[in-house]
C-alpha cells in the first residue's frame, strides 16, 4: 500500500510540476511521452503546450459536465455519481485483467496468478525478489517509468494497466 500512495505521490508531483512550466507557457525538459495523458487532457489546441487559459478552459467544460440538472451549481449528489462512474470503470478494468478466460467470472486459479508488478520488480527473471531488487528501487524513478497509459475524454480518464 506504501508503494501504491508513494506511486500516486509521484504521479501527482509530476503532473503539477508539468502544469507550472506550461502555466508559462514554457515546455518541460523531459522524455517523450512521458505524461502523455497530460497533454491530451490539457493541450486543447494541440500545439505541444498547456497554458492557464487551457486549463481553465478545461475546468469550465469539466464543470458543465458535472453540473447534471444545470443550475449553475454542483450538489454533492452530482459530484458523487461521477466519482461512482469513474471508480465503476477502474473496477470493470481491474476485474477483465483478473478474468483472463472472460467468461465474466474470476475464479481462485485466475486470482491466485495474477501477479501484477512481480515480473517487472524481478530483475534476474529467477521467480523471487531478493533484498537487493526491493532495495534498489527508486520510488521516483520506478513510478514514472511503470506508468500506464492514460486515455482521457473530457472529465473522465482510463489507464490501461492497474
Amino acid at each position: 500500500m506504501m508503494k501504491s500512495v508513494k506511486r500516486a505521490f509521484c504521479l501527482v508531483a509530476t503532473g503539477l510540476l508539468s502544469l507550472v512550466f506550461a502555466s508559462h507557457n514554457l515546455q518541460a525538459e523531459a522524455p517523450p511521452n512521458e505524461q502523455p495523458w497530460l497533454m491530451a487532457k490539457y493541450d486543447l489546441n494541440g500545439d505541444a503546450t498547456i497554458t492557464l487559459e487551457e486549463v481553465s478552459e478545461k475546468k469550465k467544460s469539466l464543470f458543465i459536465q458535472l453540473d447534471h440538472n444545470r443550475d449553475g451549481h454542483i450538489s454533492f449528489g452530482e459530484y458523487e455519481t461521477i466519482d461512482q462512474a469513474k471508480r465503476q470503470a477502474l473496477l470493470r478494468k481491474r476485474f477483465s485483467k483478473l478474468d483472463e478466460d472472460k467468461n465474466g467470472k474470476v475464479s481462485e486459479a485466475e486470482y491466485a496468478s495474477f501477479v501484477g508488478l512481480f515480473s517487472s520488480l524481478d530483475s534476474d527473471g529467477d521467480g523471487a525478489l531478493s533484498e537487493m531488487e526491493v532495495h534498489s528501487m527508486n520510488p521516483l524513478a520506478k513510478a514514472a517509468a511503470q506508468e500506464p497509459t492514460t486515455y482521457c475524454l473530457l472529465w473522465f480518464c482510463i489507464r490501461d494497466e492497474l
